[in-house]
């Protein structure tokens, strides 16, 4: 599409249409809001200021996430697999409705050794009402899916963390982490670059 068959409406005072042109001719990722508005606008050769703002906004928003993500990556360590502890930071919980129309909550923790960890919501959160942003620690079984993400069950001796604790224990997890050898950073590089592709092809 080129420039002059682009049609814009509503003021596009402060909107980044270059960005957004861009986007519109090489975008390759795979947000389904994204992809959807791109294409109407190919399609109608038209796109208004809202559109351009929200896609360029989000656009955004995804790449700064995919960086944070390959740099959790890069000094994220194997999880050790059998019985093991949680420390870290709540990321997410999210609720699944069940066979019994009763919920299941689930949470997302970034442990302080650099990887994430899903599961089920142990009940002793629950009854504290845990919230993303909290600091936890118990112990569980572990088990790692791939580099930097695992899951954990039996949950048991939970217990909230202050962020002065926290913070300790983060500066001695990092502390603890093995140099890492030239060899397993490419390895490592390797594990994102398939990773990425495989979301790519399968988007």
């Amino acid at each position: 599409m080129t420039e002059n068959q682009l049609k814009v409406k509503g003021d596009m005072g402060g909107l980044d249409v270059t960005k957004f042109k861009e986007l519109l001719e090489f975008y390759e990722g795979s947000n389904p809001f994204i992809k959807d508005v791109l294409n109407n606008v190919k399609k109608f050769n038209m796109a208004t200021a809202k559109q351009i703002a929200a896609v360029v906004k989000v656009a955004k928003q995804d790449a700064d996430r995919a960086e944070k993500n390959k740099a959790r990556l890069a000094r994220a360590l194997p999880i050790k697999e059998g019985n093991g502890e949680v420390i870290g930071q709540v990321v997410s919980i999210k609720s699944y409705e069940s066979n019994w129309s009763a919920y299941t909550y689930k949470m997302l923790i970034e442990d302080f050794k650099g990887y994430r960890i899903f599961g089920t919501v142990p009940k002793f959160f629950l009854d504290e009402e845990v919230k993303v942003g909290d600091f936890v620690q118990f112990d569980a079984k572990l088990r790692q899916k791939e580099l930097g993400f695992g899951f954990f069950s039996y949950p048991k001796r939970g217990v909230f963390v202050d962020g002065e604790t926290a913070e300790i224990a983060r500066q001695k997890a990092e502390s603890n982490r093995p140099v890492v050898s030239e060899e397993t950073k490419q390895a490592e590089k390797k594990a994102v670059v398939q990773r990425e592709l495989m979301d790519f092809l399968s988007a």
